[in-house]
C-alpha cells in the first residue's frame, strides 16, 4: 500500500492561500508620463494650422520615450501602450504640419518671385500706368473697360487743381511724394529682357494675419549693384474662391535694422 505525499508548504504561503491572495505578487508600475505623451500628441494635431504647435509633438515624443524606459518589474508597466500611441501620433502630426508649412512656403515663394519678375518686366517696358494698377488690390483697380491713360490724366489734373486752390487759400501744400512711382519710373532704363538675379531666397512671412512675401532682385551679381526690394501680399477672395498677388511696395533695397514683420 502506497501513500502519496505532498511537499511541505511554508506557513506564510498557507496563510496567504487561506486569506484569499497569493504571496509575492509583482504589481505593474504606473507610467503617468505615457498618458501625458498621449495627451500632448493629441494637442500636436494643431500643428497643421499653427506651426509653433510642433513643440507639443516634440514634448510628446520625449515623454513617450521616458515612459518606455526599462523597468525592474516583470509585469508590463501601465501606460506604455499610451506612450507608443502618443509617439506615433506626435510623429504623424508633426511631420504633416512641418511638411505642409514647408510646401506652402515653397509654393508661395515661387509664385511671389514669378509675379515680382513679371512686374519688373511691365515697369521696364514703360507701362507705368499698368505697373501702378498692379500695385493696387483688385477692389481698388479700375475696370478693364475704362481707358486707363485718360483716367490717370484726369486724376493728375484734378490733383493739380486741388493743390492750386489750396495755395490760393493760403494753405501750405507739399507735392505728393510717391517713392514707389519713382522707383517704377527708374526701371525703364533696364531692358525688358534684363536678367534680374534673385539676391537672396524669397522670404514668406505673416504680418498681422496677412500673408506676404519679400523678393529682392539685383541688376547684377556685384555687391554694390542696384537692388530692388518688392513686397507682395497674397489675397484670397473667399467669395470668388480665387487668390491673387499684388505689389504692396517696390523700393530700392536697403538694409533694415528693425524687422518690419510680426510673425
Amino acid at each position: 500500500m502506497t501513500t502519496e505525499t505532498t511537499p511541505p508548504r511554508s506557513l506564510g504561503a498557507v496563510m496567504s492561500s487561506e486569506a484569499g491572495y497569493e504571496a509575492d505578487v509583482d504589481d505593474a508600475p504606473l507610467r503617468i508620463s505615457g498618458f501625458v505623451a498621449l495627451l500632448l500628441s493629441l494637442l500636436s494635431g494643431f500643428t497643421i494650422v499653427a506651426l509653433p504647435m510642433v513643440g507639443f509633438a516634440i514634448a510628446a515624443v520625449l515623454f513617450g520615450i521616458f515612459a518606455l524606459r526599462k523597468s525592474d518589474s516583470q509585469s508590463v508597466p501601465v501606460g506604455t501602450t499610451a506612450a507608443r500611441i502618443g509617439i506615433v501620433l506626435a510623429v504623424l502630426f508633426g511631420t504633416w504640419g512641418v511638411g505642409r508649412y514647408s510646401l506652402k512656403r515653397s509654393t508661395l515663394g515661387g509664385q511671389a518671385e514669378y509675379f515680382a519678375r513679371q512686374f519688373v518686366r511691365v515697369a521696364s517696358s514703360g507701362n507705368e500706368i499698368y505697373a501702378k494698377e498692379l500695385q493696387k488690390s483688385y477692389v481698388n483697380r479700375y475696370l478693364k473697360t475704362m481707358p486707363l491713360e485718360e483716367t490717370y490724366e484726369l486724376e493728375r489734373l484734378k490733383r493739380e487743381r486741388q493743390m492750386k486752390e489750396a495755395r490760393e487759400r493760403g494753405e501750405e501744400v507739399s507735392p505728393p511724394g510717391d517713392e514707389d512711382s519713382s522707383t517704377v519710373t527708374d526701371l525703364v532704363k533696364y531692358p525688358v529682357d534684363h536678367e534680374w538675379v534673385l539676391w537672396r531666397p524669397v522670404r514668406v512671412f505673416s504680418h498681422y494675419g496677412r500673408q506676404k512675401a519679400e523678393v529682392v532682385l539685383a541688376a547684377d551679381r556685384s555687391e554694390k549693384g542696384y537692388k530692388l526690394r518688392i513686397v507682395l501680399e497674397y489675397l484670397v477672395h473667399k467669395e470668388r474662391g480665387t487668390a491673387e498677388w499684388y505689389v504692396e511696395t517696390c523700393l530700392p533695397y536697403r538694409d533694415r535694422i528693425v524687422a518690419e514683420s510680426v510673425l
